[in-house]
């Protein structure tokens, strides 16, 4: 609503205007959502079919009725699963870690007690899994989604859960064409509940308004009966009034450009957000004070989420701050269509192919003749005794006279299959592989026998092939880490306790906020719990060992006990058990005998300095306290009056 309709119409009272609001909101949404459905909905007939294909509905309806009229069976030999559990696999057995370096100097131990509090999150929530689970959809789909989100019914303090999500509830921004869509300015998710459960989830929402049938995608189903105003849940046609029956809620994360104020204390550098209007007033006053301050305007992004029925059931904040709380994964990018894929796409025609050349082959082999014999009646003297002796090893059949030089008997033909047709089916299996990149070293299914450097090497041209995938998977998890740190920077942080693994061995630690805050840059590194990095990194450390071995601390057993193949209660017992050998008592001694030596060479040098500087130091923290202060009555200045009903809103 505009400034004009305001001034049309001041009998209208804030409950109007804010309905007006939501309504004019819930157009902008629906409308937003209807452009972004349809430019993906060739995508999701494709993503179903992708899913049929992996789970060996592989036969379109059409061809399936054609074969059973024709009595033949529809053969299936599905190959493209093998290759999606190996890609799959290979994830699995080198998954990758989320960790945060300070971009401060001093903030290391915040560094690990961070790092450390993300992987125990992450286990709690099972986080790895969900993630491997999004990354199969990539695969087959081109798209895999995870949501990062608080659940307070699991704890009322707030748990951190992670959840794969079905790609079919998702929709996305029309116009986003970056990797992981990293440009999108808006995503839609579309789940069906339970009415009961959507009632739950909103309690005051009127029942008529729970459920966006606008939102459906049902092609030929029917839709989810909607309770017309004034119907009472138990007048339903069904009449169950259980609330069994289905409902879609749209929850839709965007993000706008908001103008915003920042006031700079010349004097000290401290900066503080405003809103332009109370900057306004700040800058007003400090200049009567003749204050150092200065304001600066700029425009930056707010990301908002609202629930959508049939009205806008819930709207505020996004939930994870200035970023999405969905992190997506994105295959192969269809130019053209502004859409994505997966590997499933190059391999369903081989197999397509393959699966009609078989049945094909079978139907051929099923129509021709088996062997046996043409045999004229008179040919032989008795048709039973040649039956039971023709067929018998070592067996003597006697026949008419005549009967064989004459003719009279005739072998049946074997079966014959046209020339080439092997070979082409052959060829259409062979493609399923080449068309993924997946060969048969990564597969485990190479029955020649060869080196294994060149099987080392044959598996990583496949990894290599298969690499974007796995970049995408490594951007998602940035855009996780980052998101996990502000729910443990802004949520988590309120002294529950974690368990951390660190140098002296596993400890319960509280999760305290003034342990958390700062900048981080969130890396992405391979788990020490990855199988393949443990073999990669136990070989090598095995390899040099006997080099090295007179410089092995405990400190050194410590950090590479992680990467061995031994069980993970035993690297937890020796990590302690290495721990408490470091603190032996005489070394503790030795180690502050020289750690006090080193202290007073520095005090003595630096006394002389400590005097001169003294003086000056104490004269510069009463300059910086002065302005500090000045700052923040300043800061107080900028609130209006109590006696300005305007300016108080504002405040």
């Amino acid at each position: 609503m505009t400034d004009s309709d305001e001034r049309a119409d001041p009998e209208r009272s804030p409950e109007e205007k804010a309905a007006l609001d939501r309504d004019a909101l819930f157009r902008k949404l629906k409308g937003w959502h209807r452009t972004d459905r349809d430019a993906s909905s060739k995508w999701r007939e494709d993503a179903k079919e992708d899913y049929d294909f992996v789970a060996g509905r592989q036969w379109s309806a059409q061809d399936e009725a054609a074969l059973r009229e024709q009595g033949r069976p529809p053969v299936t030999f599905n190959r493209l699963l093998p290759v999606i559990k190996a890609v799959a696999g290979s994830e699995v057995n080198a998954r990758q870690d989320i960790q945060y370096l300070p971009r401060e100097v001093g903030d290391a131990n915040v560094n690990e007690l961070l790092t450390e509090a993300g992987r125990y999150l992450s286990d709690e929530a099972e986080a790895e899994d969900e993630e491997s689970d999004a990354f199969v959809d990539c695969a087959i789909t081109g798209m895999g989604w995870v949501e990062m989100r608080l659940d307070y019914e699991i704890d009322p303090d707030g748990a951190y859960v992670e959840d794969r999500v079905n790609p079919l509830e998702m929709f996305w921004d029309a116009s986003a064409r970056k990797k992981n869509l990293s440009d999108a300015r808006r995503l839609f998710r579309a789940k069906s509940m339970d009415r009961a459960e959507a009632q739950e989830l909103f309690p005051d929402a009127d029942p008529a308004d729970l459920d966006a049938s606008w939102a459906e995608d049902r092609e030929d189903q029917e839709p989810h009966h909607q309770i017309q105003p004034g119907q009472h849940r138990s007048d339903r046609p069904n009449g169950s009034g259980d609330g069994s029956e289905k409902v879609t809620i749209v929850e839709c994360q965007w993000w706008e450009r908001a103008r915003v104020a920042v006031a700079i204390d010349l004097t000290t550098g401290q900066t503080t957000e405003m809103d332009p209007d109370k900057a306004a007033i700040l800058e007003r006053r400090a200049n009567v004070l003749a204050m150092p301050v200065q304001i600066v305007h700029r425009t930056k992004r707010v990301y908002r989420r609202a629930f959508l029925g049939n009205v806008v059931l819930d709207e505020g904040k996004a939930p994870a701050g200035d970023r999405f709380s969905y992190a997506c994964l994105t295959g192969d990018r269809d130019h053209n269509k502004g859409t994505w894929f997966g590997i499933v796409r190059a391999m369903k025609d081989p197999q397509r192919y393959a699966n009609k050349w078989l049945s094909q082959t079978l139907d051929m082999l099923n129509r021709q003749t088996k062997g046996g014999f043409y045999l004229e009646k008179g040919a032989v003297p008795d048709q039973a005794a040649f039956e039971r002796s023709v067929a018998k090893p070592g067996s003597v059949t006697f026949v008419q006279d005549g009967a064989i030089t004459g003719g009279r008997i005739k072998e049946k033909p074997l079966p014959v299959l046209p020339a080439g047709h092997y070979q082409l089916m052959e060829f259409a299996l062979l493609s399923i592989r080449d068309t993924s990149g997946v060969n048969l070293e990564l597969l485990g299914q190479q029955r020649q026998e060869q080196a294994g450097v060149l099987e080392y090497q044959r598996k990583q041209a496949a990894m290599t092939i298969l690499a974007t995938l796995f970049d995408a998977l490594r951007r998602a998890r940035k855009q996780i880490g980052r998101v996990r740190l502000y729910f443990i920077q802004t949520y988590l942080s309120d002294g529950r306790l974690i368990r951390i693994v660190g140098d002296q061995g596993a400890k319960v630690v509280p999760l305290i906020r003034d342990q958390t805050i700062g900048d981080f840059d969130v890396v992405i590194d391979d788990a020490p719990a990855s199988p393949n990095q443990k073999e990669v990194v136990w070989a090598t450390f095995t390899s040099v060992l006997p080099i090295i071995k007179d410089m092995i601390t405990p400190q050194v057993l410590i950090e590479i006990l992680p990467y061995s193949p031994f069980p993970a209660s035993f690297v937890a017992k020796m990590r302690d058990l290495l721990s408490q050998a470091g603190d032996n008592p005489e070394q503790a001694q030795q180690k502050q005998i020289a750690m006090q030596t080193a202290l007073a060479k520095i005090q003595d040098l630096a006394a002389g300095a400590n005097l001169k500087n003294a003086k000056a130091g104490r004269e510069q923290a009463l300059t910086h306290h002065d302005h500090i202060d000045g700052f923040a009555k300043v800061a107080a200045l900028a609130a209006p009056p109590a006696a300005d009903p305007q300016a108080g809103v504002a405040a």
